[in-house]
């Protein structure tokens, strides 16, 4: 078994993948489980920006949820 594989392409010189522009950004998501609650999932979403100056923190109640934010993260990340 191989312990370092990669999908979606061959990384450029740059360590991007295809060569292409490199973007930093970070997406954090911590799940968890409320024992308490009749619907015990939940989720912490903290985004930061392929700039790095901000970060955003969202909560989510649900897989849906926590799917949408990632969604959203990865459409406002630069397209060049």
């Amino acid at each position: 078994m191989e312990d370092n594989v990669k999908s979606g392409g061959s990384e450029g010189e740059n360590g991007s993948p295809n060569g292409g522009r490199l973007i930093q950004a970070t997406l954090v998501i911590r799940v968890w489980r409320d024992t308490e609650s009749p619907e015990p999932f939940r989720a912490r979403i903290i985004a930061g920006s392929p700039n790095g100056d901000e970060h955003t923190i969202s909560y989510a109640r649900d897989r849906a949820e926590v799917v949408a934010a990632v969604n959203r993260w990865l459409d406002n990340l630069p397209d060049d």
